[in-house]
């Protein structure tokens, strides 16, 4: 997996930015994450990706 830092838009001089993660297709097909809506927590280090 890879955290991907990506453009979203530019207005005017300044340049918005969104950040983008791929996950392995075999976990998120056996969790069914696909199109559902997610949260996450930073715990200890940690990033927590969770199902609503």
């Amino acid at each position: 997996m890879k955290v991907m830092k990506v453009v979203d838009k530019k207005v005017g001089n300044t340049t918005y930015f969104k950040y983008r993660i791929n996950l392995p297709k075999e976990a998120v097909e056996k969790l069914n994450l696909l199109d559902k809506n997610l949260k996450v927590k930073v715990e200890k280090g940690k990033i927590i990706i969770e199902k609503e």
